[in-house]
């Protein structure tokens, strides 16, 4: 990813980066929601919250054209705010009418691919320069809408980069469990009655409900310790076990992979790699 970082072949914004909101967007946001809404003042300030800032020379960047790395910032700004993962993130710029009027996308739009998201961030903790930008977009953000969001993005841009990174991980650790989970409830429901823990009914047991992110560092601390004592015990239950076809299912696997990525094991315990998305921008 060389090519995309952001120190090489900067443009600061001079004109109109967005062009003018949808008609069919704006109609229907503006029925719905009032100006005082964050994401419609957003929308409606668009370009100038970017005036003046440094986006990567779209000609130099093709895979990260100006516009799209102006959506991204603004997106990872959204994701920290609503405590959203990249997969609901996602969703988000899919589904949600406010969201693609901040972002002045049509209705119809289907926005990005979740993988987009963590790329962006890579490039991000590596690039000084782009941390600068999204330092000075969430000043402006703040300035915009003081009473709705301003004490909560008036952090360093590092810290919320990060933080938005933790909320991806947490949902993927999450997310390997209740796959584990559902395919050993739905093939070896004895096995699964014998071994599993009561709390995982209430944590695991609603896929259609996302775990909630919504929290400080502390309590999020302990929801990862937590995921990876869970995690860590049923590899450990699946190991041990006589029926060696456990160990075989594709959603085993996954789980196992998961907590070698996010977890490295001290006195038998799992521990969260806490060092790990600045260690994957690096390496990129």
């Amino acid at each position: 990813m060389e090519g995309s970082r952001f120190s090489e072949g900067d443009d600061t914004v001079t004109s109109e980066l967005f062009p003018p909101i949808p008609t069919d967007t704006s109609k229907v946001v503006r029925a719905i929601f009032g100006s005082s809404n964050f994401y419609v003042a957003t929308g409606d300030q668009v370009n100038q919250l970017f005036n003046g800032l440094i986006l990567s020379n779209s000609k130099k960047s093709s895979q990260n054209p100006a516009r799209i790395q102006a959506e991204l910032y603004l997106i990872t700004i959204f994701q920290y705010l609503e405590t959203l993962p990249d997969s609901q993130a996602a969703d988000a710029v899919r589904q949600r009418r406010d969201w693609k009027y901040a972002l002045h996308l049509p209705l119809n739009a289907t926005g990005f691919h979740p993988s987009a998201f963590c790329d962006f961030r890579k490039c991000l903790l590596v690039d000084q320069p782009g941390l600068q930008t999204l330092q000075t977009l969430l000043a402006r953000l703040a300035d915009l809408r003081p009473a709705t969001y301003g004490e909560h993005i008036s952090l360093e841009a590092g810290h919320i980069v990060i933080q938005v990174c933790l909320f991806s991980r947490l949902a993927d650790t999450w997310e390997a469990i209740v796959q584990a989970l559902e395919i050993l409830a739905a093939r070896h429901p004895g096995w699964l009655r014998s071994h599993a823990l009561p709390h995982w009914y209430e944590r695991y047991g609603y896929k259609h409900q996302p775990i909630n992110f919504a929290g400080d560092r502390q309590e999020l601390d302990v929801l990862t310790r937590a995921i990876g004592s869970d995690g860590t015990y049923l590899l450990k239950a699946i190991s041990e076990s006589e029926d060696q076809s456990l160990q075989g299912l594709p959603e085993v696997l996954s789980l196992k992979q998961v907590w070698q990525e996010q977890y490295h094991i001290v006195d038998g315990k799992a521990v969260w790699r806490e060092d790990l998305c600045a260690g994957c921008a690096v390496s990129t």
